[in-house]
């Protein structure tokens, strides 16, 4: 998060806070969803630099998108999600990958297939997509319209929700793509050992 919308997030919270106290209580809803919404908008301002064939200088988006360049879907950076709670200095385990995109055409787009690959060893990840606080089959979510923003989330990488080990991961997703499909057009995106590191959970 950026640090003047933390700030200004952290201010109108306290705002409502002290709203609230007062019984102000629907000035402190609004404030309260405010603050959310800053965070929300903070959270996923990866939109603001998305792969349409450009990166940022900030969190960058250590990958190489091959394929269409019509800028028909836009995706964020990679996410690899944690399982549990680690003690104190363990990493994490590794969950699920993840990716946003957002339609910025100016027509319905359908996705006909989606997954992400393994670069070392070609083993595929079935992924979900997320929109609209549901989760759908790729074949399922239906047509998106020009704005729409879904995300993409990966079936579990362990045999378990626990996950796997940071090395156990690294052992075959070093290197990945992440691949879409959808109006006759294909894009990929290749992340290096670099980009997936960066990207793995950080230890408490």
């Amino acid at each position: 998060m950026t640090d003047a919308i933390f700030v200004i997030a952290v201010a109108v919270a306290l705002i409502a806070v002290a709203a609230s106290v007062a019984r102000y209580y629907r000035i402190a809803m609004l404030l309260i969803l405010i603050a959310s919404g800053l965070i929300v908008f903070d959270r996923y301002s990866d939109f603001q630099q998305l792969w349409s064939g450009s990166r940022s200088d900030d969190e960058t988006i250590p990958a190489r998108l091959h394929g269409s360049h019509d800028s028909t879907v836009a995706w964020s950076r990679l996410f690899i999600d944690s399982a549990g709670v680690a003690q104190p200095g363990q990493p994490l385990n590794v969950s699920t990958l993840g990716i946003m995109g957002t339609n910025i055409s100016d027509r319905d787009i359908t996705l006909e297939d989606a997954y992400f690959i393994s670069g070392l060893d070609g083993t595929k990840l079935k992924v979900q997509i997320g929109r609209g606080g549901a989760r759908y089959t790729v074949g399922g979510v239906g047509p998106l319209p020009p704005g729409a923003v879904f995300f993409v989330v990966s079936d579990p990488l362990g045999p378990t929700k626990d996950g796997v080990s940071p090395s156990e991961f690294l052992e075959r997703w070093a290197t990945l793509s992440f691949v879409a499909k959808f109006n006759v057009t294909t894009q990929q995106l290749d992340f290096d050992r670099h980009a997936v590191e960066a990207f793995l959970p950080k230890a408490p």
